[in-house]
């Protein structure tokens, strides 16, 4: 039996919540009780939620929500994937697949126990890499050494992104103490953001590093680590910093900086010159840690050349660089100094990708090319400090420069163009002659094609599979009705507050609805636009059910009203298996119209 100190239920092994048996106790969390279970597919990993905080209205609405929106992400080598909730008679469950490993938060324990300090420089870099990419595009809020599980192989996973929501909640709620991994804005009610995530990992670097949870006044990392230099204590303390403004802008920044310290044995923060900005000035006062060592000034007066290294030497491009500087002696200096410097540190944004690393001679290299371009964002990965290229006062007018040179090229090809046509004239006429009489024909055909498919047939796509032809019809979809109100009954009701529905007490078992399907009353997509969107995928649709040996499907989808992507899929009324996979992968490679409601939903069936 577990025990009721905390707020638990008393379940016991063998007991049934929805599809899923419990197995033995796996270890107790902030606000759920996690256990081995067996369900439908197998193994799975079950979190009963406390009754004192399941409960309280607002909090198990958070909760509720939590588990849909985990339960809506893509599969994530470093995230436990959420499965399943429900609620049976009062207990309120959520499904997860099987966790293996042991907690971080009892990995240090042990070492705590054995007069450790921490798990070591190697160890904590693998853990904040693993963490920080799970949660480069996610938001968690909630973050602690209880949240993250490390197997005998080493693999690392978040295991709770489904309570982060409610864990946060009951906090602000005072029903479990704060922690003092969670940024302190998040305690007086802030929104999470990214830079609410920086603060956790911070704390959990610093944890994991020095054996003990994040405070003022504890040990720095350099002093009982050992190989772990003073940089270090740096990087927590902007990680950790009060003010978000003044922490590394993204999760992934940090997950690189301490990647590159820690498991490749990089220095962080050396005397190369910041081109960006300067390392951050810690208000000591106002950060959570005690104060820590800055990293030397950098003043352009400490960049010394030798007398005899011309510029172009200094960085290694040639002479035809030198009209690209900013013709300051000083300032140039520090340019040429840099250059010089072949740390691989340099990232460039295009529109939404990041490429490199690179040294800031590949950077100027590339500018000189075109490659990159006025718009473009350059990064240092280090510090996580961004600017356009083009607004950079260094950087800047080289990227001016080589525009010039290339509308300069432009021209001068589009002189040598004009007078080939000129020279070619009777050649194009004839040619322009032929090629209207090719359009006329294309056009005849397209027309003929297009008054075919006006006939608004049933057969989405033909796909070529094995060198056979694969004939795949594709339903019209229709709406499904909404959810069936659940009558209340027995004991009464526990109100949800509208996150969750109502949960009649006592009831045998009621499965959380998922789907998050409240959208009632507002807009949605036409069907027939849902078709015209789907039915190009028929092909693609077929594929997957030749592929896994099955001959028709009923295909359920949420498709959310802003980003007008698929949400939430299910087929044949599951979320499992191999046909699940493949068309699920389909579908969220669609792109509807976006509309302002939260979402359409829509079912149709495919056949071979």
């Amino acid at each position: 039996m577990v025990g009721t100190s905390s707020g638990s239920h008393a379940v016991a092994p063998g007991f049934q919540l929805g599809e899923y048996r419990l197995g033995q106790p796996l270890w107790p969390l902030r606000i759920a009780d996690a256990y081995t279970a067996e369900g439908p597919k197998g193994a799975a990993t079950i979190y009963v939620i406390h009754a004192r905080i399941a409960a309280v209205p607002h909090v198990r609405d958070q909760i509720i929500a939590g588990t849909r929106a985990a339960a809506a992400l893509p599969e994530h080598k470093h995230l436990v994937h959420t499965i399943a909730a429900g609620l049976t008679g009062e207990i309120l469950w959520i499904a997860t697949e099987a966790v293996d490993g042991s907690l971080v938060r009892d990995l240090l324990l042990k070492k705590r126990q054995s007069s450790s300090s921490g798990l070591g420089a190697r160890a904590t870099g693998n853990l904040v890499t693993g963490v920080s990419a799970a949660l480069a595009e996610l938001q968690h809020g909630a973050l602690a050494d209880e949240s993250i599980a490390v197997n005998r192989t080493g693999r690392v996973r978040v295991i709770d992104l489904a309570l982060a929501s409610g864990t946060l909640a009951a906090m602000q709620a005072g029903l479990i103490p704060a922690s003092s991994a969670v940024a302190p804005e998040l305690t007086t009610g802030a929104p999470v953001t990214s830079a609410a995530d920086v603060y956790s990992i911070g704390a959990l670097l610093y944890e994991a590093l020095v054996g003990q949870p994040l405070e003022r006044g504890g040990p720095r990392p350099s002093d009982v680590v050992e190989g772990v230099n003073l940089q270090i204590d740096e990087v927590v303390a902007r990680a950790c910093h009060r003010d978000p403004a003044k922490r590394f802008g993204r999760v992934d920044v940090l997950g690189e900086v301490v990647a590159e310290a820690l498991t490749k044995g990089g220095a962080v923060m050396t005397s190369m010159v910041p081109l960006l900005d300067q390392a951050p000035t810690l208000d000591q006062e106002a950060s959570n840690v005690a104060p820590l060592p800055t990293a030397p000034s950098l003043s352009n007066s400490q960049i010394r050349l030798p007398p005899s290294m011309s510029l172009s030497e200094a960085i290694g491009t040639g002479a035809d660089l030198a009209p690209s500087l900013s013709g300051n002696l000083a300032v140039d200096r520090v340019l040429a100094a840099a250059l010089a410097d072949s740390t691989e540190k340099w990232l460039i944004s295009k529109g939404k990708l990041d490429y490199g690393p690179f040294s800031l001679a590949d950077v100027v290299s590339q500018i000189e090319k075109g490659d990159i371009v006025a718009g473009n964002v350059i990064m240092d990965k280090d510090s996580g400090a961004r600017t356009q290229v083009d607004k950079h006062p260094l950087l800047g007018p080289m990227v001016e420069t080589a525009r010039q040179k290339r509308d300069d090229a432009r021209r001068a090809q589009a002189e040598v163009v004009v007078q080939s046509r000129e020279k070619k004239r009777g050649v194009v006429l004839y040619g322009t002659i032929g090629l209207g009489i090719a359009a006329v024909a294309v056009a005849v055909f397209f027309i003929v094609t297009k008054a075919r498919n006006a006939e608004k047939e049933e057969i989405a796509g033909v796909e070529k599979l094995e060198g056979a032809s694969l004939k795949v019809s594709v339903s019209l979809p229709k709406k499904p009705p909404p959810p069936p109100k659940r009558a209340g009954g027995g004991g009464g009701k526990h109100s949800s507050g509208g996150g969750g529905g109502d949960f009649t007490k006592g009831s045998e078992d009621l499965a959380l609805d998922m789907s998050d399907e409240g959208d009632e009353g507002s807009e949605t997509l036409d069907m027939n636009t849902v078709y015209n969107v789907y039915s190009k995928y028929g092909g693609q649709l077929g594929g997957c059910l030749s592929k896994t040996g099955s001959r028709s499907a009923n295909i359920y989808m949420n498709i959310t009203g802003p980003t007008g992507k698929v949400g939430f899929v299910r087929v044949n009324g599951k979320q499992a298996g191999e046909l699940y996979g493949c068309i699920n992968g389909v579908l969220r490679k669609m792109k509807f119209p976006t509309i302002n409601g939260p979402r359409t939903r829509a079912e149709f069936d495919i056949g071979l």
